[in-house]
């Protein structure tokens, strides 16, 4: 059986054809498959397990649509450590804890806050000023993605106390990537 050499080039072309439609097939799968993660990213519980909580209580889930299917105890425990982070603190860390604050809020929280909080950590350090806050009642509204937060903050310029004030500190979340964020927190006297 005697080939042409036209044969054998349209053979090649066949070949070459087969060749693109498979690396197109393929990179159509690829891109299909990382939309679907990136949405199961997006949409997926996210499952926490914090200290102790879990022993006690088992796992809580947050669903990133809403805080539906969230423990209130949960959220209220993420509440007063957040407020922990940035209204209880010594001249020694004072810095580490608002920036370790800062790390817990959202990017649009962090943007705007970031720059003033750590000139202010400065300053208080430079001071040798102390603050603690001591909490009384809590109060979790998931329908609003907040908790409010009543107690007793107390602030000390080296060792005399200067303010003790009843504060009532309302911080809203905000579920970005999966994981609650600090989206607001307000102090009010």
């Amino acid at each position: 059986m005697n080939r042409r050499y036209t044969d054998i080039l349209a053979n090649a072309f066949s070949e070459a054809r087969a060749w693109k439609m498979t690396t197109l097939a393929v990179s159509c799968l690829c891109a299909l498959l990382a939309f679907t993660l990136v949405w199961q990213a997006r949409n997926t519980p996210t499952v926490l397990v914090p200290a102790n909580f879990a022993e006690l209580n088992g796992k809580v889930s947050v669903h990133p649509a809403d805080f539906a299917g969230t423990s209130p105890d949960y959220l209220a425990q993420i509440a007063l450590g957040d407020i922990a982070l940035i209204l209880t603190w010594q001249p020694a860390n004072v810095e580490m804890q608002y920036q370790r604050f800062l790390n817990r809020t959202t990017s649009e929280l962090y943007s705007r806050e970031n720059v003033r909080l750590l000139a202010d950590a400065r300053d208080l350090r430079s001071a040798g000023t102390s603050q603690a806050f001591y909490p009384e009642a809590v109060q979790v509204d998931l329908k609003g993605n907040r908790v409010v937060v009543d107690g007793f903050l107390v602030r000390w310029e080296g060792s005399k106390e200067s303010v003790r004030n009843k504060t009532r500190v309302i911080v809203t979340y905000r579920n970005q990537k999966g994981f609650l964020h600090v989206a607001n927190l307000e102090l009010t006297q």
